[in-house]
């Protein structure tokens, strides 16, 4: 893997081959991130580390971009 790769890796969401994400749950506090579809979108979601409540994050512009 070159260092092109490497960056890219790095910048681009991961959907674990799925094309169907529509957004993610996030604990802020352990950084855990989990992608769901848009039949997903209304499940309440804790973290499985912590316990805490996940927020769902659809938002491309911010600074925690689910897609």
């Amino acid at each position: 893997m070159g260092v092109i790769d490497s960056i890219r890796d790095a910048l681009e969401p991961e959907t674990n081959g799925r094309s169907d994400i529509a957004g993610a749950f996030w604990c802020d506090d352990c950084s855990i991130r989990e992608p769901v579809t848009d039949a997903e979108l209304d499940d309440d979601r804790v973290c499985p580390e912590c316990g805490a409540s996940m927020r769902l994050e659809r938002t491309p512009d911010s600074g925690s971009c689910a897609c």
